[in-house]
């Protein structure tokens, strides 16, 4: 029943899960646009400067995202090393996630505007409230 039912039923949610969880990564999380049918580019602003660095960072998170499927497999945990070697590849794979993660919400608070509101714009009533209350009671 396993060989036949269960096992193709893994096999094909872990290769389902590995692809969306890559997808995922590469087009929310990094807000890479490699995936665009027209004019499909990195981004316009990229920290770390060479293109091939990016392009390294999405082809080996596919292949860690699909090793980290196979240490799930059943017949695998018996052999520590292999558990060992592909729970050590998760970490890194999660490193790497990490410094594009953070990339791209630099670029997003970057390209904000100013986030301060001037002076002029608080109502004068508030104003005069924060400025002249000397009761502090707490």
């Amino acid at each position: 029943m396993w060989t036949n039912v269960y096992r193709p039923l893994w096999l094909l949610s872990s290769v389902v899960n590995s692809c969306y969880s890559f997808y995922w990564d590469v087009t929310r999380d990094w807000d890479l646009r490699i995936f665009r049918s027209k004019n499909p580019h990195l981004r316009p602003n990229m920290l770390y400067g060479r293109r091939w660095v990016y392009y390294w960072a999405v082809g080996s998170n596919l292949v860690l995202r699909c090793s980290w499927t196979y240490k799930l497999s059943a017949h695998l945990r018996h052999n520590h090393l292999t558990v060992f070697t592909i729970t050590s590849l998760e970490m890194m794979r999660r490193f790497q996630w990490i410094f594009f993660r953070v990339e791209n919400e630099w670029n997003k608070m970057a390209l904000k505007p100013n986030l301060q509101i001037p002076i002029k714009e608080i109502p004068y009533l508030e104003n005069e409230k924060l400025l002249e209350s000397e009761q502090h009671n707490v």
